[in-house]
């Protein structure tokens, strides 16, 4: 009985041992399925934070920005409009500038020169500065002598030196641009510049009233051309008119004349329009910014 017993008791004890064996294997080899032990997964993770999506680019644009100055000089003061093309604010390119005289002139249309100019530029996406100059009711003092000489040291040593100043400027390209008196000055400022004190490198004068001092200008004129004595004259003068009526003879006259001097390095060009007087000036000065900046 007893052995019978012993038999028993040990046949029980390793039926355990087996079954401890296959719970602590997981179950039998995992290929019969029925029942191992549940899968061990990694820890769930939490939610993913969301980045900040990133700032949009600006687009370029441009601007423009209101400045006054007071002239010693002329004992005048003078409101500026500044025109910044698009990707000036972006970049930290020297840029050229053009000062446009009359610039709050409207002359009969629904916009100054100002704008009408700062127009061209946007359309062409030219990269200059446009700077207009206001106080047009001293035009007739300011834009023909004496006057002119006072205007044209305010010019030369009072405005553009505030605009260097302030601005990413390119000092060797420089455009002075006029239309009728002011066109005078436009192209004699010039005359008293060279040889030796250029401040300017291009000048567009559009629709000159040469007849209100044509001595005069023939004058210093022939005192520039005496003093370059040869030497080269490295700038740009446009003198632009009317196909007919408006100044274009008194535009033509001095075209001619500057022409037969034969000046050494000096681009002399006559460009003409089928336009009116005060037409003429977009076409114009659209073509010179053709010429100027390629």
């Amino acid at each position: 009985m007893r052995l019978e017993w012993l038999r028993r008791a040990l046949a029980v004890m390793g039926c355990c041992v087996m079954f401890a064996g296959m719970s602590a294997c997981g179950g039998g080899g995992g290929g019969g399925g029925g029942g191992g032990g549940l899968p061990i997964l990694p820890p769930t993770a939490g939610p993913v934070p969301q980045q900040p999506a990133p700032a949009p680019t600006p687009t370029p644009t441009n601007r423009v920005v209101s400045e006054s100055i007071q002239s010693g000089f002329t004992g005048a003061p003078y409101p500026l409009s500044v025109y910044l093309p698009a990707g000036y604010d972006q970049g930290s390119d020297a840029y050229p500038v053009i000062y446009a005289l009359d610039g709050d002139a409207t002359n009969g249309l629904p916009q100054t020169r100002f704008a009408n100019l700062m127009d061209v530029l946007v359309k062409r996406g030219t990269k200059a500065i446009l700077v207009g100059i206001g106080n047009t009711g001293r035009r007739q003092e300011d834009y023909n002598f004496p006057g002119a000489f006072k205007y044209h040291d305010f010019l030369a040593k009072e405005l553009i030196p505030f605009i260097d100043a302030k601005y990413r400027t390119n000092p060797k390209n420089r455009m002075l641009t006029g239309l009728s008196t002011s066109g005078n000055l436009a192209a004699t400022a010039l005359f008293l510049e060279a040889p030796d004190n250029l401040v300017f490198s291009s000048f567009v004068s559009i629709e000159g009233a040469f007849w209100q001092q044509e001595a005069q200008n023939n004058d210093l004129e022939k005192k520039m051309f005496d003093a370059l004595a040869g030497r080269p004259l490295p700038v740009t003068l446009i003198l632009a008119s009317c196909i007919s009526g408006c100044n274009q003879q008194y535009v033509r006259a001095l075209y001619q004349r500057m022409a037969a001097r034969g000046y050494v390095g000096l681009q002399l060009l006559s460009t003409e329009f089928n336009a009116t007087h005060v037409g003429a000036d977009v076409l114009a000065f659209e073509d010179a910014v053709v010429r100027i900046y390629k």
